[in-house]
């Protein structure tokens, strides 16, 4: 970082404060548009550090989000399920009750009108 300290000095005409400041400014400034995992590279390659990537630990982290995805996906799965099953069993029951409803209903007419037509049980042929 010493160098670009001195660069900015030399090249831009700034004192060792406001070179010192400026470069924090673009290190905070660059480490706000990447991600969080990347910033110790953004530190170390402002303080002088060859910055390296370490792969796995993206594939772990990942592997980790893809595990907890699933999960979630799993649970909402099996939720779903349940609440489908218990939908499905009350409406069983409601249809059940309409069905007897609707029996105890068309009895109820059927007898409404035997009763306007005269009886049907009565022996045919007695008149």
């Amino acid at each position: 970082m010493q160098e670009l300290i001195n660069k900015l000095i030399s090249e831009v005409g700034l004192n060792a404060e406001q070179a010192q400041k400026t470069i924090e400014t673009v290190m905070s400034f660059v480490k706000s548009k990447v991600p969080s995992a990347l910033s110790g590279n953004i530190d170390a390659m402002f303080s002088g550090v060859q910055a390296t990537v370490k792969e796995s630990s993206y594939a772990d982290k990942a592997e980790d989000f893809a595990e907890a995805t699933k999960d979630k996906l799993e649970d909402f799965a099996e939720n779903t399920k349940e609440k489908l099953e218990d939908f499905a069993e009350q409406a069983k029951e409601k249809l059940s009750d309409a069905a007897d409803k609707a029996e105890d209903f068309a009895k109820d007419a059927l007898g409404k009108l035997k009763g306007m037509f005269g009886n049907d049980d009565k022996k045919e042929g007695t008149a």
